[in-house]
């Protein structure tokens, strides 16, 4: 998998109607405020990997009370966790 997608403007405007920092919410997920700033931009820099981008960008959907399917755009099919990672 090259590339992912996913609908960046839904996280940044979920958030700040949730009145939530950025900081506030790196520091929840163990990430850079830079790293938060970068999903919400759909930038990959900050990111060493495509698998640490796409995890952080789960996790931070989680962290806002959002759907994987709802933010990532063809979620089903498209999945850059290597396999080591997944679980059985």
């Amino acid at each position: 998998m090259d590339n992912f997608e996913y609908n960046f403007e839904l996280l940044k405007a979920t958030r700040l109607s949730k009145k939530i920092s950025a900081q506030s919410i790196a520091t929840d997920l163990c990430l850079a405020e830079r790293q938060i700033i970068s999903i919400e931009e759909n930038s990959a820099q900050y990111f060493p990997s495509k698998s640490l981008k796409y995890t952080s960008l789960k996790k931070y959907i989680a962290a806002l009370g959002l759907k994987n399917e709802d933010v990532i755009f063809n979620f089903n099919e498209v999945d850059p966790t290597p396999s080591l990672l997944k679980k059985p």
